[in-house]
């Protein structure tokens, strides 16, 4: 007698170990995806089938937060975007019940999530290495011609960024006041040069309060030292500030 054919849809398998085979593979794919098949056929909602791409989700955000490095908020916009909407599709795809969607949507969602979580650990490996790195914290200003911290016309001062040239460029940008306000109005006409120390191919000129300006780092070791020199009218008593200090790429 002749077996019947298969129904269509229907897996045919071979060997002795051939059911063994098809029940790994959907253990396997029911780990990694959540019911990419319905594993025994009766998934469920909270199915513990569900939980592990939820808890890797999770954990991929957690070991990127945690290591995230120092640098201005606005840089983690995209990464925490990223990691935020792999933990929304993760947490969604883990309540959603079994039946109230296709097959391949739950999927879908299931790989989304893996994916933006990956794509937030990578984003925040480069950020440690290439991004923006604030060092307004770690400046340091010295010299004038008086002894109450103010500045004069001609005043030569030295910036110092106590931290290792870790980017290729310094971002700077200097805000410059008068120290008394009531007595004078020299804040407008006031300029300064900067240049790094002992590089004169790096001077810049004629630089107005709040402007940012920026420098090469190409081989520089240790701290970070800029030369100041202040222009202003004669008689003008100033006060300079770091507002801005940044390392970046």
């Amino acid at each position: 007698m002749t077996p019947e054919p298969p129904a269509r849809g229907d897996t045919v398998t071979h060997g002795d170990n051939s059911p063994a085979i098809g029940f790994v593979g959907k253990l396997f794919l029911s780990v990694f995806l959540g019911d990419f098949v319905d594993f025994t056929d009766q998934a469920k909602r909270w199915s513990g089938w569900n939980w592990p791409p939820f808890l890797l989700v999770v954990s991929l955000g957690a070991y990127a937060l945690i290591y995230a490095p120092d640098g201005p908020a606005r840089q983690f916009l995209w990464v925490h975007l990223a990691l935020g909407t792999a933990v929304a599709l993760a947490l969604v795809r883990l309540v959603l019940p079994a039946r109230s969607a296709r097959a391949h949507g739950r999927v879908l969602m299931s790989a989304a999530a893996v994916i933006c979580s990956f794509a937030g650990v990578v984003g925040m490996d480069h950020l440690a290495d290439h991004g923006e790195i604030d060092v307004t914290g770690r400046t340091r200003i010295s010299g004038g011609t008086v002894t109450d911290s103010t500045v004069t016309n001609g005043s030569r001062l030295r910036l110092v960024v106590d931290s290792p040239a870790d980017r290729s460029r310094l971002r700077l940008t200097l805000t410059v006041r008068d120290a008394d306000k009531a007595a004078q109005f020299c804040a407008p006409e006031t300029r300064y040069s900067a240049q790094l120390l002992g590089n004169t191919s790096t001077r810049v000129d004629d630089v107005r309060s709040g402007q940012t300006i920026g420098f090469p780092l190409g081989g520089l070791q240790g701290a970070i030292d800029v030369e100041i020199t202040l222009l202003t009218e004669e008689g003008c008593r100033m006060n300079l500030f770091v507002t801005d200090a940044v390392l970046h790429d």
